[in-house]
């Protein structure tokens, strides 16, 4: 099961790449490494909540990172 969905995601990641690649060949160098490090990212991302799927959120990390700043600040 966990096999389908890694290559369900690999396929959606190739299909990305294939639909964007005649913008890609026209850009600077410095816009295809920015996609190619949030595709990859975002590639790890997926993969990792296929394998962990209880992975908190984006918005906990957040918050358990920013939460010493708001409490010596006295917001909450």
């Amino acid at each position: 099961m966990k096999w389908g969905a890694i290559l369900g995601i690999t396929l959606v990641i190739v299909l990305t790449i294939s639909f964007e690649w005649s913008t890609l060949q026209k850009s600077p160098w410095k816009t295809k490494a920015a996609y190619a490090v949030l595709l990859l990212a975002g590639w790890g991302i997926a993969i990792a909540l296929v394998h962990y799927p209880g992975m908190p959120g984006p918005t906990q990390v957040f918050l358990k990172a920013f939460k010493p700043l708001s409490s010596s600040m006295n917001l909450k």
